[in-house]
């Protein structure tokens, strides 16, 4: 799977830019400039895009920035591959695949990192992605190998985590991905190794009942799910097949239905994807393309519509952070 070869210099990158993220997350103007970035293997840049958001086209912003080859800083797991951020920007956690364990980070002023006490905390083997709920109660992490989600209780005083009772969650083969609705309510895991997608049910205590009809196909090799601001709409890349599965979210049950069309194409192994804050735009990072597709999204039918050519980057983009 290519989220092996991603490296300590992206995450380092992303944790400064998630930050910045997160705080924007109010920025949904249908006029006016946003900012993408995209971090890119081949060369080691982080690189500065410029968004229309009355279009959705990207145009390059200046040239990038190296990024180095070996960070000195925290993290502090072997191998880590992926990190989400509280809404409160209280704290950071980051999946360390190669140590099978969560680190987690005060955020203080200046987006400067702390690890808390305790950290880094033991998880099930091959932690690949991690999600935490709006509320910042719950932390959830998919386990590459074991083909389960693990849960996790987030303290808020101190951000220690605290496996929720009862076993881990059975996923599909090989998940690679997790995403949770805003309103807490539902959780999603993509399954590169089955193609498919679980669907699960997030219940009071954290735990999660999975739903009925889940697993939902998808293509071939799905990543990177993504829920859309309004909660409406789940969105995966299928790295083998080049494309993007658009789902609808039943508000009621968390039910995913095919949208039509279920797909859309994208460039070559995408591996990445963001959505814009304001939910009209989404971002497809393809690292065997060189490139970033940009789609539109019609936020009463969830269809993406193409925005122009994909947009040429430097080599293997990777990640993609949009404000």
């Amino acid at each position: 799977m290519r989220m092996k070869s991603r490296t300590w210099v992206w995450l380092l990158i992303l944790v400064g830019l998630g930050f910045l993220l997160s705080c924007s997350t109010n920025s949904s103007s249908s006029s006016g400039t946003g900012a993408l970035y995209v971090t890119t293997q081949g060369d080691a840049l982080v690189s500065p895009f410029s968004v229309n958001l009355g279009t959705g086209s990207i145009t390059a912003n200046g040239t990038g920035v190296a990024t180095g080859t070996t960070p000195s800083a925290t993290p502090t797991g072997s191998t880590p591959v992926s990190m989400a951020i509280d809404s409160a920007n209280h704290y950071l956690f980051v999946a360390n695949r190669g140590s099978d364990d969560i680190s987690v980070f005060s955020i203080g002023s200046g987006a400067a990192l702390t690890e808390i006490a305790g950290s880094p905390f033991p998880t099930l083997p091959d932690p690949v992605a991690v999600a935490v709920t709006a509320s910042g109660s719950f932390l959830y992490v998919a386990n590459n190998v074991s083909g389960v989600v693990s849960a996790y209780t987030i303290d808020s005083a101190s951000g220690t985590l605290s496996p929720v009772p009862g076993p881990s969650f059975t996923a599909g083969t090989t998940p690679s991905g997790v995403a949770v609705t805003p309103d807490g309510k539902f959780l999603y895991a993509t399954n590169s190794g089955s193609n498919n997608v679980s669907a699960f049910t997030i219940n009071s205590d954290g735990s999660l009942t999975a739903m009925s009809g889940s697993p939902f196909s998808a293509g071939v090799g799905p990543l990177s799910p993504r829920v859309d601001p309004s909660g409406l709409f789940l969105y995966a890349v299928d790295e083998q097949s080049n494309q993007v599965s658009q789902y609808k979210i039943s508000s009621t049950t968390g039910t995913l239905t095919a949208i039509s069309p279920p797909t859309i194409s994208t460039g070559v192994n995408p591996v990445w994807l963001a959505i814009h804050p304001g939910g009209k735009y989404l971002y497809v990072a393809n690292i065997g393309g060189a490139s970033i597709s940009a789609y539109t999204i019609n936020t009463s039918t969830g269809v993406l519509g193409v925005v122009g050519s994909p947009f040429v980057t430097g080599g293997q983009p990777s990640a993609i952070g949009v404000r």
